[in-house]
């Protein structure tokens, strides 16, 4: 009898352990997957001007430097697209903002090349939306209106990645 149970028990936690890989490759491992190292690509290029060569671009995985980002005009999207489907539920930007500007920006999740809008208003700085967790196969950001200093939406960084969400008791 006991040996049933644990013969039970040892297949259960083998599924369970399965299962966690499956979700932990879904996820990206839980690390950003919005970087060229794991294949993202920034399909709106053409559109796009890198300040700094290709130093600009927002999938670069080095020291932040605002003196090197890409930007398009009002208008205008920056399209990120990943190397496979990943299950997401963690955007993070980060704008230029050396003299405090506002950005009005549209966000979209882009699956089976069906977009989804996830975010529409200003924002600044270092800007994270957390959205229901889905699989994404990339994001757009659409400049509305520009900023406060000029047209453009200057864009240094993005990151993209499944957190675990922590339910808070009442």
């Amino acid at each position: 009898m006991i040996l049933l149970f644990n013969m039970n028990l040892i297949a259960n936690q083998f599924c369970l352990r399965r299962q966690f890989k499956m979700h932990s490759i879904l996820r990206g491992h839980y690390k950003n997957v919005l970087y060229i190292g794991n294949g993202a690509l920034i399909s709106s290029k053409i559109s796009n001007v890198f300040y700094g060569g290709n130093n600009g671009s927002c999938l670069k995985d080095s020291i932040y430097i605002l003196s090197v980002y890409q930007w398009c005009g009002i208008g205008s999207s920056i399209k990120l697209d990943l190397l496979q489907n990943q299950e997401l539920n963690t955007l993070k930007i980060w704008f230029q903002d050396g003299d405090n500007r506002l950005y009005r920006i549209k966000i979209y999740i882009i699956f089976d090349n069906k977009e989804t809008q996830i975010y529409n208003d200003f924002t600044k700085s270092v800007f994270i939306i957390t959205f229901p967790q889905q699989m994404v196969s990339g994001f757009r950001i659409l400049n509305v209106a520009g900023n406060t200093y000029n047209s453009n939406l200057h864009f240094i960084k993005a990151e993209a990645y499944y957190k675990f969400q922590v339910n808070k008791l009442q």
